[in-house]
């Protein structure tokens, strides 16, 4: 089942995934945002054979409880401007979501991204 199958909740460059659960074992008490590394993406393709960055994680872990959200920053730039732009998708995820913190997982150059987040503002990591 392709990204696109799940319900979406778009939050400025943040994308929700969200299902129907069909248990709870991967809910957590916080979100889990997911942020990609260079040159990255959600989805690229057409909704049938288009290519999911983050392998249908997302929608896995939304489908057994998570609150689970990808977020698109800068592809080709320094950690620090990437940092900022995740920043800005985080206070909007807790905003939104009305949680006081998030979980970060980081792909590749995804990893010093939420480095610098958790570093800048660790209240909300």
């Amino acid at each position: 089942m392709s990204l696109s199958a799940f319900s979406q909740v778009q939050a400025g460059n943040a994308t929700q995934v969200t299902s129907s659960s069909s248990s709870s074992y991967a809910k957590t008490k916080y979100p889990v945002v997911f942020s990609h590394g260079m040159s990255g993406f959600i989805t690229v393709g057409t909704d049938d054979f288009g290519l999911d960055y983050f392998y249908q994680i997302l929608p896995d872990l939304a489908r057994n409880g998570a609150n689970v959200w990808a977020t698109r920053v800068s592809p080709f730039n320094s950690s620090e401007i990437r940092g900022e732009q995740l920043l800005q998708q985080v206070q909007e995820i807790t905003a939104i979501t009305g949680a006081s913190k998030v979980n970060l997982i980081g792909h590749s150059h995804g990893g010093p991204t939420i480095r610098y987040v958790a570093g800048v503002a660790p209240q909300l990591v």
